[in-house]
């Protein structure tokens, strides 16, 4: 997990209560992240394992965005889809 992740966990968490978003999903989904952004990603196993080697989807499930010590957050149209709580 980055450490950029790490250091702003508790905003993500809140993040995700107050959206109806489950955090211990996105603790466990693939990240890709720069010096000031996150970006969640799914990945499903059976469609390949060998990442951009061959080519395997993993769509951005949502993005997180440092700046200036606030932390904003962009959903995608795969947000709920893999992050949002069953009823």
């Amino acid at each position: 997990m980055c450490k950029l992740f790490n250091k702003y966990s508790k905003e993500i968490e809140k993040y995700c209560l107050e959206n109806e978003l489950d955090f211990e999903k996105a603790k466990s989904l693939p990240q890709c992240w720069g010096k000031n952004d996150i970006w969640l990603q799914y990945h499903d196993p059976s469609k390949g394992s060998n990442g951009l080697l061959d080519e395997t989807p993993a769509p951005i499930v949502l993005k997180i965005f440092v700046e200036n010590g606030n932390v904003k957050f962009e959903q995608t149209e795969y947000t709920q889809k893999y992050l949002g709580k069953v009823s």
